[in-house]
């Protein structure tokens, strides 16, 4: 009932803004900085200001000439014109040489032709305004007008990647931070800009689609472990045009625009002439490199030595009567037990991938189109993994008629998945382990992954075995009944502990599109009409309609798979799971646009109107004990079935002003503002201001420029261009909960019997956007005739309105609402270099820099008992001191871990929280004396009979904070931050003639990885197989090692030893050689071919880390407090590609 009263609400401000619109002519605002409507390349000539009278203006001539930068030979047809202007505008005789009349006012020539790069030069004088030209080979870095805002802008040409995040990563990685997702294709990358700006909420940037806000569904779940839901992959990177990244001055997007802003802009007609363009590519990624994993014999040893740890000592007395341990070959089952086996090894394979692009442009004096089609098919190095995806793309621009133009594009797009579990999930409390690279690392080496059976052979009679024979296949795999006798997959029940599946039985019996697979759809339309009422007024909309469908099915087989006991639920084996998933989009944005050239000041003034509308459902069902691994069905014979969902629907309502300034082309000053509402908002949202029985919360931005080197007093020789910006904008972030605002109940199932409504929200009237403020201030210059590029920006940040988590009393239920009381700062640096080292007729070399910088911290939190962490330092008998306390204004999370990750005032986002490691206690003698107080460091037992136990020889020498002399919580401190200290890219492109080689490198310096696969498998409390590193643990007084004994948790002398701390933490800095490309042109000239080129790549070539994993660049989440996290999943292998471009 509140849900449609906020919705009526939200229509009715959506009416009243209506009519006040029709009724006064007010612009409203739009979504976009720019509609990229307004830059179609439609072949309508819009009408054009008439050029002012030259009695008018002071007039001037201004002469120079135009060389080739490599050759110097003058260039002949060149455009010069004034800045942002071309009603004055010359073209270059052969010579070179341009004469052109201006106003006195312009201070500034914009220089271009085809075949060669941009150029600006501010007017010195009346004769020798020379200017060289570079060839497009080279880098780009003038446009016609002057930017203010702190932007990068990445071309896609001839790109290879799945996703275009990793064409972000290998050009833009110190302007968009990006951590890869890992090796199954394309799962994209996490991206982050301006540091860490929401602690909850999301954090990633939004993302613009050809003028259109898509919603990402960052926050949306999926079924299998290491997989995310990846809106990117829906696009084809082979119909992207460009990537604009915008840092600052995002005020414009409103309450979404906080966390900066992906501009994706897709590829438009822009030829007459029926244009063909052909790519195909295919190449192979490389098996992954299998980690060191210990062998039969150092298995052997190990699971003997942790056994004799366990209550189960008394079976290892007579190792006969323990399968593994009996060492008689004449044993009947010997052979079984005694196999040297590398589970790893044929769970990974060389993956083949495959791209075939076309796409057709043309048109007449009415429309010019484009229309691209495309196909990918791309295996995983893991086993049964693969990707594949189909999309069709029609963009058009129509001259409808006079002065009235418009835009239609739509697209389809189809991808599929084959998938498995990808790495460790958090948590198995509910079912087995089931992700078979995990799967691969802990199974025991001694046995064999294929079937043992024994059968009666009447010639062995006098075997000791009356004639019982051991056999062996490699046609079934072991443990197909797990509940058989002498499955040897099953030997660790005998001690207590549970089996392990046998992976390749989940491969081999979880793979179809009605076991584990998921298919994605999204069909796209979007018409964007625009007319010219004069030559100054522009009235231009936006509508488009966005149809996601996401279907997932999940398997574990039967065959192969113990029973595992889950509490609340009983005897579990196979799982089967089914998420059905669909989102619709509807969004329209009405935009007026006026503008007007007053001699030296120019003004450009847009405003609009904005609505977007998102309805987002899933369901789900989950059952389990499934016993035909043929055909799985959800059906009423499955065992506990559980079903869920989820309907969200949300609105937000914008309008938005925007006014542009500049002088001369000299000073440039831009203020935007932006009102927008949301329904996810409470209805006594503090922020903002109330209007039409809803808030809205108002986003204020002023940006001002200075292009000093146009200035006439400006006469720097080796500077040839520079440019200071400063500028303030307010933005937020909508993403709170949906339902934070609104009291609701959810269904709960108990022991799969009874079912009831239980509480589950209370609302909070005054939820609303998180704000950023953010100050700015940054530089672009070129120097010694423009060879060298340097830019930077410089921003601080606060975000305030954190959406956190607040007390609230036990009589509720509940333990918290949401609200908004936190607050962080962000400060940062982002810089780049460009520099054309070499440049001839035939040889061009230009190096490329970049590097970003981040400073996040924590400055408020709410002042309840959930933000307050207490330790106490404790006495003799372990209890605590009162008077003794040590208290943090922050809260813990448990994200693979136990409050393992730390949001605290003073500190950054998503630390790391643990213990700090002095070594291994080499011996008794050396633990004896690690206290002050009691010799041996004490381990709290909490148990009143016995308080403590004591650190010994073996045990690790965890630091006493506190100096209690007890390692309890108390002594828990920052052990790690993910965050980096720098990070960037550095490139470069030599050409010779027409081959080109192209080299990219990814860097990030100064942040930690939290480990969690080597505390898996180098823990030593657990009967799973640990990685080589085990092999040096301490076994012996005075044994000198990092590595501590094994014990298992039920000894008396059990002290944790593996517990969260920075024997986990490790460097995670990296240096990678992303990408090297070599081009050839073919230099053919025919009638019918426009240009052919080949080429070659390798891809993820080297990794230059201390980290002791597959790969340090991690993270197992979309969320803030999930980077850094290593979870063991696939990781990008080294890859080759090899590819033609065909242009028709």
């Amino acid at each position: 009932m509140n849900k449609n009263k906020r919705v009526n609400k939200m229509h009715g401000a959506l009416r009243t803004g209506v009519c006040l619109f029709m009724l006064s002519g007010a612009c409203v605002l739009s979504a976009q900085a720019q509609s990229s409507a307004d830059d179609a390349a439609a072949p309508a000539t819009t009408v054009q200001a008439k050029q002012p009278e030259a009695s008018k203006y002071e007039m001037r001539k201004v002469s120079g000439f135009i060389y080739d930068a490599a050759t110097h030979e003058p260039i002949s047809g060149v455009r010069v014109q004034a800045l942002n202007n071309r009603r004055y505008t010359a073209m270059t005789d052969e010579k070179g040489a341009y004469t052109i009349n201006v106003p006195e006012y312009v201070t500034t020539l914009f220089i271009s032709t085809d075949g060669y790069n941009n150029v600006q030069i501010g007017i010195k004088g009346a004769q020798d305004q020379n200017a060289e030209l570079y060839s497009t080979k080279v880098k780009n870095i003038y446009a016609d007008g002057t930017e203010l805002l702190s932007h990068q802008v990445m071309t896609v040409d001839n790109s290879s990647a799945l996703t275009i995040e990793n064409d972000i990563e290998n050009k833009l990685n110190a302007t968009v931070r990006t951590i890869n997702r890992g090796g199954v294709p394309a799962q994209g990358a996490a991206m982050f800009i301006n540091g860490l700006t929401s602690l909850n909420a999301n954090a990633q940037p939004l993302v613009v689609i050809d003028g259109v806000i898509c919603d990402m569904q960052y926050d949306r779940t999926t079924l299998h472990d290491g997989f995310v839901t990846n809106l990117f992959n829906i696009i084809d990177t082979e119909d992207i045009e460009s990537v604009e990244v915008l840092k600052n001055g995002t005020a414009l997007y409103g309450s979404q625009g906080a966390n900066g802003v992906i501009k994706i802009t897709t590829k438009r007609g822009k030829s007459l002439a029926t244009r063909i363009k052909v790519r195909v590519y295919g190449g192979f990624e490389q098996a992954p490199e299998l980690t060191k994993m210990m062998n039969a014999s150092q298995y052997r040893s190990y699971v003997s030595e942790f056994l004799g740890t366990t209550d189960q000592a008394e079976y290892l007395s007579s190792p006969s009567s323990v399968p593994f341990l009996n060492e008689d070959k004449s044993y009947l089952f010997y052979d079984m037990y005694h196999n040297e086996t590398d589970w790893q090894k044929d769970l990974y394979k060389d993956a083949f991938t495959q791209n075939y692009k076309v796409s057709v442009e043309g048109g007449d004096d009415v429309a010019v189109y484009n229309l691209s089609l495309g196909y990918s098919q791309a295996d995983a190095t893991a086993k049964q993994t693969d990707f594949n995806r189909l999309n069709i793309r029609f963009n058009t621009d129509v001259i409808m008629f006079k002065n009235f133009t418009a835009a239609m594009d739509m697209s389809y797009s189809r991808n599929a998945y084959n998938l498995r579990d990808n790495g460790w999930a958090e948590d198995y409390s509910q079912r087995n382990i089931s992700s078979p690279n995990v799967l691969g690392l802990i199974q025991s080496p001694f046995l064999s992954m294929y079937d043992y059976f024994v059968y009666y052979d009447p010639t062995q009679i006098n075997n000791g075995a009356g004639g019982l024979v051991l056999g062996h296949t490699d046609k079934v795999y072991a443990g197909k009944n797990y509940s058989e006798t002498n499955n040897p997959l099953a030997f660790a029940s005998q001690f207590g502990y549970e089996g392990l599946a046998n992976p390749y039985w989940i491969l081999a019996n979880g793979q179809g599109d009605n076991k584990n697979y998921q298919e994605q759809t999204q069909f796209n339309i979007n018409i964007a009409p625009k007319y010219q009422v004069n030559e100054y007024l522009t009235i231009s909309d936006r509508f488009s309609y966005i149809l996601n469908r996401t279907n997932e099915k999940y398997y574990l087989p039967n065959n192969g798979t113990p029973t595992k006991e889950v509490e609340g639920l009983g005897s579990v084996q196979s799982i089967i799971r089914t998420q059905f998933g669909k989102e619709t989009t509807l969004f329209n944005d009405f935009r007026v646009d006026w503008k007007r050239v007053f001699g030296a000041h120019t003004i450009n003034i847009f405003g609009g109107f904005r609505l977007a509308s998102y309805t987002y459902s899933d369901s789900r069902i989950t059952g389990y004990n499934n016993d035909n691994d043929k055909m799985p069905n959800m059906s009423y014979s499955l065992q506990y079935k559980d079903y869920g969902g989820t309907s969200d629907r949300w609105i937000n309502l914008a309008y938005y002003l925007n006014a542009d300034y500049n002088f001369k082309n000299l000073y440039f000053l831009q203020a935007t503002a932006t009102m927008e509402t949301s329904s996810r908002f409470g209805r006594e949202a503090k922020g903002g201001i109330g209007l039409a029985g809803v808030r809205w919360g108002i986003f204020p931005s002023v940006q001002a420029g200075w292009l000093m080197s146009s200035e006439k007093w400006f006469n720097v020789k080796p500077i040839n261009y520079l440019k200071i910006n400063a500028g303030y904008d307010e933005s937020g972030n909508d993403n709170v909960d949906y339902y934070a605002s609104r009291t609701y109940f959810e269904n709960i199932k108990f022991m799969d019997r009874a079912t009831a409504l239980q509480l589950a929200n209370i609302q909070n009237a005054a939820i609303q956007w998180e704000t950023t403020r953010r100050f700015n201030v940054g530089f672009e210059a070129s120097l010694f005739n423009n060879r060298l590029y340097l830019a930077a920006n410089y921003y601080y940040a606060k975000t305030s309105d954190l959406l956190t988590r607040k007390a609230v009393s036990d009589i509720t239920g509940l333990p918290y609402i949401w609200s908004n009381d936190g607050a962080l700062k962000n400060t940062g640096v982002d810089a780049s270099i460009n520099a054309v080292l070499v440049n001839t007729r035939n040889w061009k070399w230009q190096l490329g820099f970049s590097v970003g910088h981040y400073k996040n911290e924590i400055t408020e939190l709410p002042g309840s008992s959930l933000n307050t962490i207490t330790h106490y330092a404790l006495d003799a008998n372990g209890r605590e001191i009162e008077d003794q306390a040590t208290t943090i204004h922050g809260y813990t999370s448990s994200v693979y871990g136990t409050d393992n990750i730390l949001t605290a005032v003073g500190h950054a986002a998503g630390v790391f929280y643990g213990y700090k490691t002095a070594g291994v206690f080499a011996s008794d003698a050396e633990a004896s004396q690690a206290s002050e107080q009691y010799g041996y460091l004490r381990y709290p037992t909490g148990l009143a009979e016995q308080p403590y136990r004591n650190f010994k020889a073996g045990d690790v020498h965890f630091v006493d904070m506190n100096g209690d002399g007890w390692i309890s919580e108390a002594d828990m401190t920052v052990i790690g931050d993910p965050n980096p200290d720098l990070y960037g890219n550095i490139f470069t492109s030599l050409t010779w003639k027409d081959l080109t080689l192209d080299i990219s490198l990814k860097y990030s310096l100064g942040n930690d990885v939290f480990n969690y696969q080597r505390s898996q498998l180098e823990s030593g409390n657990n009967i799973w197989n640990q990685t080589t590193a085990m092999v040096n643990r301490w076994r012996y007084d005075g044994q000198s090692t990092d590595v501590p004994r094994v014990m298992d948790s039920s000894n008396d002398e059990w002290v944790n030893n593996e517990r969260f701390s920075d024997r986990w933490i490790e460097d995670g800095s990296y240096l990678k050689l992303k990408k090297v490309r070599l081009t050839y042109r073919i230099p053919l000239s025919l009638s019918w071919l426009q240009g052919l080129s080949v080429w070659g790549e390798a891809n993820n070539v080297f990794t230059i880390s201390k980290y002791l994993g597959n790969d340090p660049e991690v993270s197992v989440g979309n969320g803030v407090l999930y980077q850094g996290i290593d979870a063991g999943y696939l990781t990008q292998s080294r890859n080759f590609n090899v590819g033609v471009t065909i242009n028709l």
